[in-house]
């Protein structure tokens, strides 16, 4: 058990650290991209180059896990995370940024599946969506400390962040190599290579709503990041230090949910129930948040639609190692890559219909969450999903 928490708490900080290295470049790649001849539809087309390469490459580095071992995936992709934004770091044409993004989301997008594969190796089923929460509040504190850290950094230049990001993970690299375990026994690995009826398999069965609920939740939720921001700034004039606190707030809220609250909640209701209270709670958020006029009814509307996300995630997730046995790391890789997709296609969705009327992008959300809702509480009985917790249905 001992080890076990190690190892945990191993996962956690490489998580919060590869989150970090997200986030710290926030506040300062839309000026470095434009300081190499860059402009905004560049800035986009840069954003979705990374979740292109998670959205092909995730799958794979997850079923290498099934066959190799989680241990050497995650130390490939922490690996592969500090080397390619050190060499951020030492780009200087716009070019290079793009083959260096690509570099970069493909050999990082190992560490993610790989790691909650990791976490579904070390836990029971009734402790399992805690435990991944748990790693999801690493990454929510990542997203609040990253962008922080990075607009005081980028004020040293514009490739300082870039170099302390790849230096965090090169640092927790070691530690990773020494003092963690594999999981994965010869009795569960999977011996199969990776084609395309690997991947046929894992979309026949049950698992697909789980895959297409994440798709609809990423893609919901980013087309709530890319709005929120010119939606605040239209409703209640928000500028960039009232979107930094609210976003801070909102950050903390996701942290206590999904790292504190979570583990009670599964135990008392069950990952299926809370999966669906989150699809209402965050659809409930989407339509509130139309009724919102100042900070604090912005802060209170975005909050419900942000603890309905922070329940959907982990509980999904949790769902998805039980079902799937022996191919957690496939599953979790495939899954991976329908949120990749979501983060692909919402952004863009977003600005087109928020552009038409501002309204639509939240009327949108909420009547898609509401519809997976229905769909998942009529099959339910049809998937046959494992349930845990004191509430089966």
């Amino acid at each position: 058990m001992g080890n076990n928490n190690r190892s945990i708490m191993i996962l956690f900080i490489i998580l919060f650290l590869v989150m970090v290295g997200f986030g710290i470049i926030i506040p300062i790649m839309p000026f470095f991209l434009t300081s190499l001849g860059g402009n905004a539809s560049v800035m986009g087309l840069f954003m979705a180059t990374y979740s292109l390469m998670h959205l092909l490459f995730a799958p794979y580095w997850g079923h290498l896990s099934d066959r190799i071992g989680r241990r050497p995936v995650i130390l490939i992709g922490l690996l592969g995370y500090g080397v390619t934004f050190i060499l951020f770091g030492c780009t200087d044409k716009l070019g290079m940024m793009f083959a260096v993004r690509i570099l970069s989301g493909a050999i990082s997008s190992a560490t993610l599946p790989t790691a909650l594969a990791y976490v579904a190796d070390i836990t029971e089923e009734d402790e399992r969506s805690r435990s991944i929460g748990l790693m999801t509040a690493a990454m929510g504190v990542g997203i609040i400390v990253g962008p922080a850290l990075g607009s005081w950094l980028g004020q040293q230049g514009f490739y300082v962040p870039f170099f302390v990001a790849g230096g965090l993970a090169l640092l927790i690299w070691p530690f990773a190599f020494f003092y963690l375990p594999e999981t994965l026994t010869s009795a569960k690995s999977v011996s199969r290579s990776i084609t395309s009826n690997t991947i046929v398999m894992e979309l026949s069965n049950p698992l697909f709503l789980l895959f297409i609920l994440f798709l609809i939740i990423n893609f919901s939720t980013t087309m709530f990041e890319a709005t929120f921001v010119f939606f605040s700034a239209h409703r209640a004039a928000f500028g960039p230090r009232e979107i930094g606190i609210l976003f801070t707030i909102l950050g903390v809220i996701g942290v206590v949910v999904q790292g504190g609250l979570l583990g009670s909640l599964v135990k008392r209701f069950g990952d299926m129930n809370l999966m669906k209270g989150g699809l209402l709670i965050s659809a409930a958020g989407l339509i509130l948040i139309l009724f919102a006029y100042d900070m604090a009814s912005l802060l209170v509307t975005s909050a419900i639609f942000n603890i309905g996300t922070s329940l959907i995630g982990p509980s999904s997730s949790a769902l998805a190692t039980r079902y799937s046995n022996q191919s957690q790391g496939t599953s979790l890789g495939i899954m991976q890559s329908f949120g990749s997709l979501g983060r692909i296609v919402g952004p863009v969705a977003g600005g087109i219909l928020y552009e038409f009327n501002i309204l639509i992008p939240y009327l949108m959300g909420a009547f898609i969450l509401l519809m997976v809702y229905l769909t998942i509480r009529t099959n339910l009985q049809t998937l046959a999903l494992p349930e845990t917790g004191d509430v089966a249905k």
